[in-house]
């Protein structure tokens, strides 16, 4: 019969490399799975606008978004195109937020208003009746990703 150990390997250097190879693949594995899910699970974060201002010189609309996250990883809004239905105004700058996994935070969107809309958009504010649907770009776990903005009891 042989001398072979059951307990020992007779090659303990290739199966120490095995484990190690093992555990470095599941090292880099969990967290690009976990990053993935979270990227997935982007239609789950909400952005709805709060609250309508219109700057002194009428020339921007300032829009603040109640943004939910409750997925497992930060999201961070830098930039979107936000439409009004007082002309299709693009967003000129957002301040960028960090909206931490399970909580609200609130993001604060700069809109520039074309010279010929600024009359409405100034009468549309002040009636409540202006109302700012789009999407919030940004990143989860340096994924890209687009967060839709709709008003509230908006169906999509």
């Amino acid at each position: 019969m042989s001398d072979r150990n059951p307990i020992w390997p007779r090659k303990p250097i290739t199966l120490g490399t095995f484990l190690l190879v093992a555990a470095v693949a599941v090292a880099l594995f969990v967290p690009s799975l976990s990053a993935h899910i979270a990227v997935m699970n982007t239609v789950t974060i909400d952005a709805t606008p709060t609250d309508y201002a219109v700057t002194d010189d009428g020339e921007t609309l300032v829009v603040e978004l109640q943004v939910h996250n409750p997925t497992r990883a930060d999201f961070t809004a830098a930039y979107g195109n936000l439409y009004g239905k007082v002309g299709d105004q693009q967003v000129t700058s957002l301040v960028e937020t960090t909206i931490p996994s399970g909580e609200t935070r609130t993001v604060t969107a700069r809109v520039g208003i074309e010279e010929e809309h600024r009359e409405t958009a100034i009468d549309a504010v002040e009636s409540g009746q202006l109302a700012v649907t789009g999407q919030l770009k940004g990143t989860i776990e340096n994924e890209r990703v687009q967060i839709e903005v709709t008003t509230e009891g908006d169906d999509g």
